[in-house]
């Protein structure tokens, strides 16, 4: 059933996700990094300083983020600007990459070329040496993510999240499957935000930019 067969049945209660990606970071290599990740470069946490202000607008009943440094850091400081809790959660971590964990992408290229030509075979289903792929990250997103929903019938909750999880949560409003998620840019400290009718979800915006 599409949105009109949902609208056509009358109200649903309005669940709002407002997500948003942590940083920059510190992380002038450019490394692949998961958790516990890189902390917020000082960039990072004026940036979401100013998302603050946006955020206000919106009745955020809670903050949810991953237990990783950036994440976890920034979470803490846009539920102390919005005075609610925030609660960490392992399972919306960004993707694990195992031992490709700390490396560049030329580093990688350099090590394990026979891998890397699988996961430019295979984008979504590839998963590194000891790691997650982008199909096994996004499930888990996505499961994390509907649980939040569910927990916050009709209210809206802000999720400081990272770019694979952001792009799982968005699939669940969105036809978007994994190998097609680069499609959706996530900048760092913007913001999306998403309505739920029910199980169906609306996209309301995307990377909405506190200081235009």
């Amino acid at each position: 059933m599409g949105l009109l067969g949902h609208f056509l049945k009358g109200p649903h209660p309005k669940t709002t996700l407002l997500l948003t990606r942590a940083g920059p970071v510190e992380n002038p290599g450019h490394r692949l990094y998961s958790h516990p990740g890189l902390p917020l470069a000082e960039e990072g946490r004026q940036r979401l300083r100013a998302l603050a202000g946006l955020l206000r607008r919106y009745p955020v009943a809670a903050v949810y983020a991953p237990d990783s440094l950036a994440e976890a850091e920034g979470g803490r400081l846009l539920a102390g600007a919005l005075g609610v809790p925030l609660r960490l959660r392992p399972e919306l971590r960004e993707r694990s990459w195992g031992l490709w964990e700390g490396l560049s992408f030329a580093e990688v290229e350099a090590r394990f070329p026979q891998e890397v030509a699988a996961w430019v075979a295979d984008e979504a289903g590839f998963a590194p040496p000891g790691g997650e792929s982008v199909r096994e990250a996004w499930e888990r997103g996505k499961e994390a993510v509907q649980s939040l929903l569910k927990a916050h019938l009709g209210q809206a909750v802000l999720v400081v999240g990272n770019c694979t999880l952001n792009r799982a949560a968005l699939s669940l409003a969105l036809p978007l499957p994994p190998e097609e998620g680069l499609r959706l840019e996530q900048d760092y400290a913007r913001l999306t935000v998403l309505d739920f009718y029910g199980g169906e979800g609306v996209v309301k915006a995307l990377n909405l930019d506190p200081c235009p």
